[in-house]
């Protein structure tokens, strides 16, 4: 039979089984494996420390021969089981997770011991664990199925020893702990899960934050540069027309053409300028960054020739990607493809003498 870990968190036993076992899980259930895994442990230390000390009473009280080797072995099970879990959760924790009939298993060894020591002995607080567990690892479910379990056994095993005393609020001691120790169980597992969750939506809103902040003072940046470039160049711009506009009746033709052509020159690069600045505010995310270096190459070639003397050509030698150089040599029998998309041209130029 399998158990739900909680109405309110349909699906996390699996989850969990697939963090245990290497799988990665969602994000938002990273925290809560981490304290649900540190809560478990804990539990079996303290089940690993109630068994050493009540192994003493209980061998104590068993009849010599084959009872006293029997429950040897009851205790150095439950012992061993729980010193492997809580060695090394990593490996046999999905296995308690995909299989809670082995509590059943638990509690049957704990029933023998209890017999042995008596409901009255240090022992009584490993049958406590079993239900705390159930409610850590199974929700409330595991947690009523096992505390009635631990319940039922107690109760048998006070009516099965008559020499047992005690009146009726003792008897009812040990069984009332089985079940609030499973409803912290439980309690301990909701508080566990939500705390996970208000961390992670704590992590994400100041992950948001983060980023907002750094597009703002990228925003805050670009404006800045774009001020201080585009403010330049029109204040040239300006000059260059005052001064134009002052002496254009006192200049040659040719004077006046090289002053117009300067504002025009001016007046494209504060255009250029701010369309570059202002497409970086509409970038997209990503190294590429969402801009074309084939035809950014060749607009930056058209600009140079049409504010310089000298004439700027761009074209691709070949449609494919050429190897770069420092990777050439990376495939051993890549030199050798007669159909490398490269040629090697050696030039030999005479010695000036």
């Amino acid at each position: 039979m399998a158990y739900q870990l909680g109405s309110a968190h349909p699906g996390l036993t699996a989850e969990l089984t697939r963090a245990h076992s290497g799988t990665p899980a969602r994000p938002a259930f990273a925290i809560q494996v981490n304290a649900l895994q540190a809560m478990c442990r804990q539990v079996f230390g303290f089940r690993l420390a109630m068994i050493a000390i009540a192994t003493p009473y209980a061998i104590g009280r068993t009849a010599p021969g084959l009872p006293t080797w029997f429950i040897g072995s009851a205790i150095l099970v439950t012992f061993m089981g729980s010193y492997l879990l809580f060695r090394d959760w990593e490996r046999f924790g999905p296995v308690l997770l995909r299989h809670p009939w082995l509590l059943a298993v638990d509690v049957f060894f704990g029933a023998l011991l209890l017999i042995t020591a008596t409901p009255e002995s240090t022992l009584a607080y490993v049958t406590v664990c079993t239900p705390l567990l159930a409610g850590l690892v199974h929700g409330w479910r595991g947690a009523a199925v096992f505390a009635v379990l631990q319940v039922l056994i107690v109760f048998g095993v006070y009516a099965s020893v008559p020499k047992l005393e005690g009146d009726g609020a003792t008897r009812l001691l040990l069984p009332g702990f089985c079940v609030i120790a499973g409803a912290v169980g439980v309690t301990l597992r909701n508080l566990l899960l939500r705390f996970g969750t208000a961390t992670q939506a704590l992590t994400e809103t100041r992950a948001r934050l983060a980023v907002n902040e750094a597009v703002e003072g990228e925003r805050t940046r670009l404006a800045r540069e774009m001020h201080d470039s585009v403010a330049k160049t029109l204040h040239g711009l300006a000059l260059a027309a005052d001064g134009l506009a002052g002496s254009a009746d006192r200049m040659d033709p040719p004077t006046v053409k090289l002053q117009a052509e300067l504002v025009a020159r001016a007046a494209r690069r504060a255009a250029a300028e701010s369309r570059e600045l202002l497409t970086d505010l509409r970038r997209e995310q990503g190294l590429a960054g969402g801009v074309d270096l084939m035809t950014e190459l060749a607009a930056q070639a058209q600009d140079f020739t049409a504010r310089h003397p000298i004439t700027a050509t761009f074209r691709r030698l070949s449609e494919e990607t050429p190897v770069p150089r420092s990777r050439r040599r990376w495939p051993a029998n890549c030199s050798r493809s007669p159909r490398r998309p490269w040629r090697t041209r050696t030039v030999t130029r005479p010695r000036r003498t």
